[in-house]
Formats: C-alpha cells, structure tokens, sequence
C-alpha cells in the first residue's frame, strides 16, 4: 500500500511549512480518502500550494494517464515512480504479488491535484489553486485503493470522490445516453475544414444517398460562423491552416455570409430533407482567438464577457454571465434547427481564468452554465471535447459524452498507435464519468478497418469524416444495421487486465482492448510493436471484465473460426505485423449452445434480437452463427 512520507504547503515566497494536518479516512469499503488541511499566515503558491509525498511498497510496474498538452491525456508506462510525468490524472500499478492499485487525484472547490515522480524515488500529490488569495488549504486530495480487480478499483475511488465532494458530477452509468448517438454520423471537419459550406454539405447528404449509407447525423464543424479574418488570407496546407485559424476571433455568432448566402437555417433545413439529424460545433471561447471587439458578437455578448491576460475577449467564468453567453449561443442554434452541440475547447481554465478564481471554482461555474444551456435547448444532447484536463472531468453535471484523444489524422499510419493507445487507456479514467468519443475517421485510409474494429469496440459513438466522393459503404457495413443503427457495446473500451501497466509498442505482446456487449463480450487483438515485429500473447474470456459464465465459444470474425474455452483457459496468439489483428465475440455457452450472431457483423451478438429453446431471431435477416454441442454451424435467419 502507500506510504505517506510527509505532508507541507508551500507559500508564494517560495518557503516550505512542514506542518498541514494530513488524514485518510476510509470513503467506501476498501478506499482510502486523503485530505490535507492546513493553514499559513501569508498566500500560498498558485501553482503549488501544498504537496505529499508518498512512496508504494511492492511496486512491478505502472501506467500514469497524464495531461501533456493543455487539452489531451496519453498513457505513459514505467517501473520506477520518479518516471512517473507531471500532470498525471490517474495511476493504475501493479505490485509484484499481481494484485493493483489505483490513484486517483481529485479537483476540489479551490484545489487540483495531480501527481509525479519526485526526486526521492517516490511520488508527489501537487495540490494547486492557480488563485493568489489562498492562505490555507482544506481539500480532499486524492482517493486510493488496492485489491485484485482493477476496473473496480477504478470505479470505486470515482463514485467515492463524487460522494466526497457532493455537487452535480456524476458517474457514467447515472448519465443518460442520447438515442440519436446510437445511429451513425458524418463530421464535416476532416472533409471540408475551415472552407465548410451549403453546398459541399448538400453534395455530400447527396452521396450517402446515392452509396445507401445510412448516416443519420451531421455536425458542421470548424468554421461555419463569420469569421472576417479568414476573408483575403490564403493559405496552403494545414499547418498555414492552423496559423490562420487561432489567430482569427469571431466576428459574428451566425452563418458565413458567403459560404451560407441563405443562413444557418435554409441550410439545416435542407440536409433534413435528407434524414439527417443536425450537430452544430463551437469553441467555449467563441473561436480560437476569441470574440471580435467591436463585431457583431461582441456587439450582442459583450456583457457576457471578460478581456483575458492574452488581450482576448472570451466569456466570462461566472456561472450567471457564462450562462447567458450560453444560452445566447444554443438558442440561435436552436432555433436554426440544430438538434445538438458539440462544445470545443473546454480545457482553457488555466489560459483564461487563472488569477480570477479558485481552479475548481472556475471550471466548476463555467461548465454548470454550459451544461444548464444545452439542457434547455437540447435535452442535454451535446459532445463535449478538447476538455480532458481534470478540472472538466469532475466538473460537468449531465452532458454523457466526451472526446477520449485528439484530432484524427488521415493517412497517417504512425498516428494509428498513438490513437488507439490514448483513446483506450483514456477510457480507463475518463471512462469512470463518461461515454467516451474515439473520434472520427475515414472509410478509404490506409487503417481505415482498423479504424473501424476501433469504434466498434469504443462503446461510443460512431462517426466518419469522409471528404466529397470517398465514402465507402462496404467499410461501414460490419458497424450498423440497414436503418443505421450501429451495433454498441455496453460501456467504454478498455485495455485488458494483462495490458494495462505494460507499454505495447514495446513489450513484445499483444495489445487487447476488451468490452461487453449484454451477456456476451468482445475482445479486439494488434500488433503495436514499434519495430513492427511479431507479438505473442493469448485470448481467454477471462479477459473480459465483467463477463459472466464458465465456459463459452470463441468466435473469431476474419477466419470465421471457434474456440471453446472455459473462463480462465487461454489460447495463444501471434501477430507477425501492424496489418495482423483479429476480433473474437466470447458467447457463454448453455449446455454447448451459443449464438455468435450474424457473421457480417463485428460485434455479432448485438444483431441477435432474442433465443427461445435455441430459435433464433435476429433484429435484421443474414447469415449468423451459431454453436451446438460445441461445434460451429451457418444458417440464414
């Protein structure tokens, strides 16, 4: 278990006061509470008012999911504690007994913590308040627990921080999961960028159409609004793209006059027309440079707003006035006949409301408007992304949604690694508040199916970014049924129990991302290796966390080949390259009966309506699977 080596604030001229009173309190059955409370006579240090050091016995290997850039976490994975990178956001160990242990570092009232490695050996909670006004320190800090079970760990330590702080952050099994997620969608970024316009959106409402694809969402992306900074400014390529885009502020929160001539709602209206339900993106801080002055938008919000260190106006923290800036943006979308939001750049407490209040003050007001605003308008039906830094995790109060990585980058096959690592180790934390979104993607990249093994595994939402005349159905087809409903598993993907404190790139195993998907699960396998070398591992239901049954067939999609395996049997698997994967459903067998579903499908057993005496009815016809005394058969349902 941790040991607490000692506890001190640190005040802003830069003295160490070794005195705070430091407790642990048992929160719920095998989690242990730290609070630290103690009091200076001078401020403390905004960016490190108070620390603990701790150290952990029996320690063989960690994984620390951290914040390395403003808006983003990522796994990283180690053996020694002083390796462990600042900003992380949650520890997942293993000790050398094989049992786990989870830290999970809490943003309270006034105080975020996070963890690192320090120069002992051990590790150091960081506590910070990014206010100057703070003398004292009074927080819940951290919640810890060990045990044989990681997932659950996990679990407990989010439900035992909620109930700790109180307010209105929830778990993701007391979200509501919007049914219009559970269609598949089409993202316009990736296909149209910052030159988003009425009638490369209708062309493409065109295609689907055209190809039977059945998308049955869209969200205009980045920019739709008027931005008069993007008027006489080529550029060439993204990254000139990029430079243009966060150097520009709004101008006015309404459609682009020249790529909209007939406004916002004539070109909802149309798309509708089409069977598509409509999602409207914007950045919290109207766009990425913020509000113009002296624009139509400042001219209408500007009330709302406040002039940032950096000479941006960006809306104001308040929960009063953050709430009308809100509103204000949701109805116009709302009344233009959107059907959602998708709220960008979230992660920005520290940028804009550092020195103006305490850090979960701030993000705690910011994001009760936010969320109260779409909740009028839309039901509470809204994506929220950019937003992985801790401050927003513990802070919303409905919204069910949240993006797990950053930005798809098309037909880039190292970007794939990375992807999958971040989405899915991600899920691990972020997971324990929220379905999370694994992004967008293209059905004609060079990863594209492995892409696609990727959502269907997610527990999320499904949604592409194809450009004009790209789109491939035959891509899609393994994820969704005819009317577009895709085939979702039941929570966040996560790693497997023997892949999470290991790196994959480097290890020489399989790396394993694991889900269920009502009595049955699935288990998606590949090849990380950063030498692009064969791995070895093996597949066993008991990869599966929560997965009920003593034995089961095991149901391999691209070879069409079974296995049958009791809960703890293991059969081995080797990969030779990044281009080998395999995708198994694991079915609990009854008296050597199981059905796997329709064959077509990647996760088959959502395409099985009901079985009654072993009769089989599937949600749509085609051929499925099926295992009798053990054996695999193909029929036509």
């Amino acid at each position: 278990m941790f040991q607490i080596q000692r506890a001190y604030l640190n005040t802003q001229d830069g003295e160490r006061i070794d005195y705070p009173v430091f407790t642990k309190e048992e929160a719920d059955e095998g989690v242990t509470a730290i609070f630290l409370e103690g009091t200076a006579n001078r401020g403390l240090d905004p960016d490190f008012g108070a620390g603990i050091d701790l150290t952990l016995t029996g320690l063989k290997s960690w994984m620390a999911d951290y914040r390395y850039c403003e808006y983003w976490c990522r796994p990283a994975f180690g053996k020694a504690l002083r390796e462990v990178p600042e900003e992380t956001q949650g520890l997942i160990y293993e000790k050398e007994d094989g049992s786990f242990g989870v830290l999970l570092p809490v943003v309270s009232e006034s105080y975020k913590c996070v963890l690192a490695g320090n120069e002992e050996g051990g590790l150091t909670a960081r506590l910070f308040s990014w206010y100057e006004g703070l003398c004292g320190v009074r927080a819940l800090a951290l919640l810890a627990a060990e045990g044989e079970n990681p997932y659950s760990l996990l679990q407990q330590c989010a439900q035992a921080g909620l109930k700790l702080l109180g307010g209105g952050c929830r778990t993701r099994e007391e979200r509501r999961y919007p049914e219009i997620f559970e269609y598949l969608g089409w993202c316009s970024w990736d296909a149209l960028e910052i030159r988003i316009n009425e009638e490369d959106l209708l062309k493409k409402c065109a295609e689907f159409k055209r190809k039977e694809i059945p998308v049955k969402w869209a969200i205009l992306d980045d920019m739709w609004a008027y931005v008069r900074n993007f008027y006489d400014k080529p550029y060439d390529g993204r990254p000139q793209m990029f430079t243009l885009m966060h150097s520009s502020p709004l101008t006015a929160f309404r459609a682009d006059p020249v790529r909209f001539p007939q406004g916002l709602l004539h070109c909802i209206d149309r798309m509708k027309e089409y069977g598509l339900k409509i999602g409207m993106w914007y950045p919290t801080t109207g766009y990425w440079r913020g509000i113009e002055p002296g624009g139509e938008a400042y001219a209408a919000l500007k009330d709302t707003l406040i002039h940032a260190a950096d000479g941006a106006y960006v809306p104001d923290y308040r929960q009063d006035r953050a709430y009308l800036y809100y509103d204000a943006c949701n109805r116009y979308l709302r009344q233009s006949g959107a059907d959602f939001v998708k709220i960008d750049n979230q992660s920005m407490t520290r940028r804009f409301y550092k020195g103006l209040a305490p850090v979960g003050e701030a993000a705690r007001s910011f994001h009760g408007a936010m969320e109260a605003a779409a909740g009028q308008h839309f039901d509470s039906c809204m994506i929220n992304c950019m937003g992985m830094a801790s401050e927003d995790m513990w802070n919303r109060s409905v919204s069910p949604i949240a993006r797990c990585s950053d930005d798809f980058l098309p037909e880039n096959r190292d970007w794939f690694v990375k992807h999958i690592l971040q989405c899915s180790f991600n899920c691990l934390i972020q997971g324990q508040f929220y379905y999370c979104d694994w992004d967008m993607w293209w059905t004609d990249d060079g990863q594209a199916v492995k892409n696609s093994i990727l959502r269907a595994v997610s527990g999320g939402p499904i949604y592409i970014s194809d450009p004009l005349c790209r789109s491939r159905s035959e891509i899609l087809r393994p994820l969704t049924f005819s009317d577009g409903r895709i085939l979702r598993c039941d929570r966040p993907g996560m790693p497997a129990r023997d892949c999470l404190t290991s790196d994959p790139t480097a290890c020489g195993r399989i790396f394993k991302i694991q889900n269920t998907c009502g009595e049955s699960g699935v288990i998606a396998a590949f090849n990380l290796d950063a030498g692009e070398q064969p791995v070895s591992g093996s597949i066993s239901p008991s990869d599966i966390e929560g997965l009920q049954g003593e034995r089961f067939a095991v149901y391999e999609h691209f070879s069409r080949s079974l296995q049958i395996l009791n809960r703890e049997e293991r059969m081995p698997l080797r990969l030779k390259n990044a281009d080998d994967f395999r995708l198994y459903a694991v079915v609990p067998l009854a008296d050597g009966f199981a059905v796997i579903g329709r064959t077509d499908k990647y996760i088959s057993p959502r395409s099985v309506k009901s079985v009654h005496q072993q009769t089989v009815t599937l949600f749509e016809s085609g051929e499925y699977a099926y295992v009798k005394e053990e054996k695999l058969f193909f029929a036509q349902g």
